[in-house]
């Protein structure tokens, strides 16, 4: 099973795994990973974190292969990004539109698949920024650009959620990974038609509806 911890920025996604399953924990990008500025080409932008991410996906399932299961303090499917920035006019859709083509056909070579449960979590904005000023470990730039995203994640899980019903839930202080620890690997991890389906999801009136 592969479950990944998402919600935005300095939300505490990443602290929360690392102090309560270290040891089935497979952590997003560093900071200061040597990418190409988002700036760049697209087509370049675009292939390097889709390979990144892929690479990010196969080490999970090794962790999964091991262990049983395995936890992404991101989703490693990380499409909703660029379609995020694009929907709050930070860019064009071009980025999007290139990651979309690159990761239907990773998920149609089994490189990158749909995580089996997405657990989000949130916290008020002031809280968040007050987390970022107090965080002496990363630089967070652009941390405004990437509170605005919320709205659009949100809308983007809701509709993986109505294409993959039960698979988006709600962390609380009380969440436990054993609470989902007997549940089975989605049957249909690999189907490139689910993100089809979730697209098609987006563009409808209803995929302004929030996550939990």
């Amino acid at each position: 099973m592969i479950v990944v911890m998402e919600g935005p920025s300095a939300v505490g996604k990443t602290t929360w795994c690392r102090a309560h399953c270290p040891e089935v924990f497979v952590e997003e990008a560093p900071e200061n990973i040597q990418a190409p500025s988002i700036a760049s080409d697209p087509a370049e932008v675009a292939e390097f974190w889709v390979n990144f991410n892929a690479g990010l996906w196969e080490a999970g399932l090794e962790m999964e292969r091991k262990r049983g299961v395995a936890v992404f303090d991101s989703d490693p499917f990380h499409l909703f990004f660029s379609w995020a920035l694009w929907k709050v006019g930070f860019m064009t859709s071009a980025l999007f539109e290139k990651e979309l083509a690159l990761y239907r056909r990773a998920i149609e070579q089994q490189r990158i698949g749909f995580a089996d449960y997405i657990v989000w979590r949130e916290a008020p904005l002031e809280e968040l920024r007050r987390r970022a000023e107090g965080d002496s470990t990363r630089g967070r730039r652009r941390h405004e650009v990437y509170l605005s995203l919320i709205p659009w994640m949100k809308s983007w899980f809701a509709a993986r959620e109505r294409v993959l019903p039960g698979s988006l839930l709600s962390w609380s202080p009380e969440f436990r990974l054993e609470d989902v620890g007997t549940s089975h690997a989605l049957p249909h991890r690999y189907d490139p038609t689910i993100l089809d389906r979730m697209i098609l999801a987006l563009n409808q009136p209803r995929s302004t509806a929030q996550a939990p």
